[in-house]
């Protein structure tokens, strides 16, 4: 019963998590994985998407 509440709350925080360390990292080291500061988001909304 709880099985998706608890699966959409895990992917929840792990986007908080990655959205975190990937606005720690300076702009170069964005650019080499495909990404730049104002793309964050997009990216790992993409990200997702893709796992899912």
């Amino acid at each position: 019963m709880f099985e998706p509440i608890t699966s959409r709350l895990r992917r929840w925080h792990l986007r908080n998590v990655t959205r975190r360390k990937l606005s720690m990292l300076d702009d170069r080291l964005l650019t080499d994985i495909g990404t730049k500061r104002s793309g964050i988001a997009d990216f790992i909304s993409a990200r997702t998407c893709e796992g899912e």
